[in-house]
């Protein structure tokens, strides 16, 4: 299974998004989405899960604050805000899943890797907008972040999983 993250599309998303996140099979949307009416245009490509960011108008059914998921046995769990230390401690996350700080980073803390695959528009510190492919399977877990313009390969990382 291939899945795509993106976070803080701010209410528009680069034509270069449909090229970039074409087959893929799911999408995961980070927050900061900006209108609800971007869900339809990123589901033309793959069905869509998405969560609130600090941006986004509160209470809106298909934008929760957290949303937890099981891809192949691997919980996950997303939210727009970095990562609650008290959250990965006391729940069983294999991968935490944010948005926010529009710059792309890949991380273990305590038994969790953290992802945040930067921002599809205002990306900051130096980071050109971005996005990410996740591959995977009952073996392993593969993450790789991407620039978004030119596709060039910004980090990856693979877990053996078991």
């Amino acid at each position: 299974m291939i899945v795509a993250l993106i976070s803080d599309s701010h209410g528009q998303l680069p034509p270069v998004v449909f090229e970039r996140l074409d087959g893929v099979d799911l999408i995961l949307h980070l927050g900061d989405l900006g209108p609800v009416g971007l869900l339809a245009d990123l589901a033309a490509i793959a069905p869509v899960q998405a969560v609130a960011g600090n941006v986004d108008a509160p209470g809106h059914p298909e934008l929760p604050a957290r949303r937890r998921l099981t891809l192949a046995g691997l919980p996950l769990l997303l939210r727009h805000e970095p990562w609650d230390a008290g959250e990965l401690a006391l729940s069983p996350v294999g991968l935490y899943l944010h948005g926010h700080i529009h710059q792309p980073r890949l991380e273990r803390i305590g038994r969790a890797w953290v992802c945040c695959p930067g921002a599809v528009r205002n990306p900051r510190g130096g980071s050109p907008a971005s996005y990410g492919l996740m591959m995977v399977d009952e073996r392993a877990l593969r993450i790789a972040l991407h620039a978004l313009e030119d596709g060039r390969m910004l980090a990856r990382q693979a877990w053996p999983r078991g």
